[in-house]
């Protein structure tokens, strides 16, 4: 069983409900923030001295459309269906709490530009490895 289908269970250090409850979050509260670019973001968290899951989840949230140079199909917080840009970032935590670089390089080449694959990737491990830890 993987990451994705195992909403239910509670075995998971990071449950996969629990991360895509707090990526919802973050989206809904973007929408009213500000616009922010995805280097300045990376730059911003590398320079902070203890970013929180929240900071890399917001982070996320926030340039995954300048990441996929598209807007990605968000539901609403405590929607029970997966979108498939939300199954795409949830599988793409997985690989990478499972440190699978591989999988991580294949995913985030199969959908994002270019020049943007090595600030999203470092986002989406800066949240899994503090989800990890927590």
């Amino acid at each position: 069983m993987t990451f994705i289908e195992d909403i239910e269970s509670p075995d998971h250090p990071a449950q996969p409900e629990a991360v895509l409850a707090l990526i919802r979050q973050r989206v809904d509260a973007a929408q009213t923030a500000a616009r922010l670019d995805l280097f300045k973001a990376c730059a911003v968290l590398s320079m902070r001295e203890h970013p929180s899951a929240h900071d890399f989840a917001d982070a996320v949230a926030r340039t995954l459309e300048q990441a996929l140079g598209q807007t990605p199909d968000w539901r609403e917080p405590g929607a029970t269906e997966l979108s498939f840009d939300e199954r795409w970032l949830l599988r793409l935590v997985e690989r990478s709490l499972e440190c699978d670089t591989a999988s991580v390089a294949f995913l985030i080449s199969s959908r994002v530009q270019r020049g943007k694959r090595a600030s999203l990737a470092y986002l989406v491990n800066g949240l899994a490895e503090r989800l990890e830890a927590a």
